[in-house]
């Protein structure tokens, strides 16, 4: 049987890849995971892909390298056994990282697994999410040989304690992957330079937003300092102090996130430009909410407060709950209302 796959997946390079229902692979993906005949597929395709040239010549041009199906069933097994894995989960591992099933358990897994549990003092149920957002740390021939320089690195960098190490791994299973001194030290580097940042602000940053170690300086982390600093005409310092008391915001995109709630501060609660930079800098935590789930409809209650009544809305709007929101706006209008009462002829 011939299978093949158009759009997305052709989109990215995924050839025509002939395969027999009855080949071990296809026999043993249908038989365990019931896949689909994509799904197999894209497994041998995956397979063929992490050969050598030589080993590439021993097989079929468009197919994979055989798999035993009694050993990818044991390693599938111990594995899922191992971390108390359901079947769906399981699946979503093997179609990721299909070379498992070619994997044996006591000698390639099992050691990875006691040493990176050892080494984070990983609770079972951490070492399990580690593993199912990050499979191909098990294809790791030594994690001590491959990993554990570059979390020592990490470590040292940011004179991380044990918790702070592992809250970064949490946050971020690939920091597992990535080779400190080519992509870690750099970035750290440039973010330092660019916000004048501390040793211990830096290392602020990352534990608050551990994520931002995956992001492409360049591509990501400037385009959104350079266009927030030109949108409210900031110091560095005062870049630098929104950064620090939000670093989350390194993760928002400025066009479809950030600049869509300055422009809503102006038209929806009618604060002036220049008062606009001074509300983000002293309160950077108002660019953390939503237009759609707070802003919008607690402006709109706030509307019948008058202009100087809604500008002062912002702050309450964004940072109080509904509960307290919504008691801020009647007390805001009892005052409104003493206003015009005395304001009033005889």
């Amino acid at each position: 049987m011939t299978l093949t796959l158009n759009g997305a997946r052709g989109a990215i390079g995924l050839r025509s890849i002939s395969t027999t229902a009855t080949s071990p692979t296809a026999t043993f993906l249908h038989s365990r995971f019931a896949c689909t005949d994509d799904e197999v597929r894209l497994v041998v395709y995956k397979l063929r892909k992490g050969l050598t040239r030589e080993e590439k010549r021993k097989i079929p041009k468009l197919e994979g390298p055989p798999i035993n199906p009694a050993r990818a069933g044991d390693v599938c097994d111990a594995l899922q056994s191992r971390l108390s894995l359901g079947e769906p989960a399981l699946k979503k591992m093997v179609l990721g990282t299909p070379p498992l099933l070619r994997y044996n358990f006591e000698s390639d897994i099992e050691p990875s697994l006691a040493a990176m549990q050892s080494q984070l003092d990983l609770s079972e149920s951490e070492l399990r999410k580690v593993v199912i957002l990050l499979p191909p740390v098990l294809g790791l021939s030594s994690f001590k040989a491959n990993i554990v320089p570059s979390l020592a690195a990490l470590r040292s960098r940011l004179s991380l304690s044990d918790p702070e190490l592992k809250k970064v791994v949490l946050k971020l299973p690939h920091v597992l992957s990535y080779s400190f001194e080519a992509d870690t030290a750099t970035k750290l580097a440039k973010l330092q330079s660019r916000l004048s940042l501390s040793e211990l602000e830096l290392k602020t940053v990352v534990l608050k937003l551990p994520t931002l170690l995956s992001y492409s300086f360049e591509e990501r982390i400037e385009p959104l300092l350079a266009a927030l600093q030109t949108r409210l005409a900031l110091s560095g310092p005062e870049l630098k102090k929104v950064v620090l008391a939000l670093p989350q915001v390194l993760g928002l995109s400025f066009e479809m996130n950030v600049e869509p709630k300055l422009d809503f501060f102006e038209t929806g609660f009618g604060i002036a430009s220049d008062e606009l930079r001074k509300r983000v800098v002293e309160h950077p935590e108002l660019l953390s909410y939503s237009i759609q789930e707070r802003y919008g409809p607690r402006a709109e209650r706030a509307s019948a407060l008058g202009a100087d009544g809604l500008r002062e809305a912002l702050y309450p709007a964004g940072a109080y709950t509904d509960a307290n929101f919504i008691a801020w706006v009647k007390e805001r209008e009892k005052s409104v209302l003493a206003d015009e009462d005395s304001a009033a002829p005889g």
